[in-house]
């Protein structure tokens, strides 16, 4: 086995120990749900070169979790000497269409995944983590709450009241 593969498998099995704790620290640190991402990147590319560079933790996850720490505090603070905040937006599905897929549907599901999304960015920072943790990390309500250190009764009243908004906006029903 060569050096290179050694350290991919390294890598993957790093990666897979520790991917949910990183993004349960990252999310509730991020000022806006488009910031995880870069960072959640970010963090696994520092591991990655460290693993490259012969460094070997002794603590794995407490080593990863040192580098997403580092990551959130230089991402933040590079933003704020810039003073300006890049936001990208909604990147969909972009798998390859069959010819049984009805394109307008799929154009349709699409834009409104945007307009959601939009609608969600322009709620307050604390909507948007839990909407993130609870939708896109399948967190329970529960989980969600601990992650972002508040009560499981106000995680329910900030999705529950975001959610009627949306629905009522999007002309759905809330007996939906």
């Amino acid at each position: 086995m060569s050096a290179t593969d050694s350290i991919n498998e390294d890598f993957d099995r790093l990666y897979e120990a520790t991917k949910h704790s990183v993004l349960k620290y990252i999310a509730p640190r991020c000022a806006c749900i488009t910031d995880i991402e870069d960072i959640y990147q970010e963090v696994y590319l520092r591991v990655y070169e460290a693993l490259h560079q012969e460094k070997r933790p002794d603590d794995p996850e407490a080593f990863v979790m040192g580098i997403a720490k580092h990551c959130v505090s230089h991402y933040y603070s590079l933003l704020q000497k810039l003073k300006m905040r890049f936001r990208s937006g909604f990147v969909g599905d972009e798998r390859e269409f069959s010819d049984h897929d009805n394109v307008e549907d799929l154009v349709a599901d699409r834009e409104l995944c945007r307009r959601l999304f939009d609608d969600v960015c322009r709620c307050s920072p604390e909507v948007q983590k839990i909407f993130y943790l609870h939708y896109l990390m399948e967190l329970s309500l529960t989980e969600t709450a601990e992650a972002l250190g508040i009560t499981e009764s106000r995680v329910k009243q900030l999705l529950y009241k975001t959610v009627r908004m949306l629905k009522r906006k999007y002309g759905r029903s809330s007996g939906e």
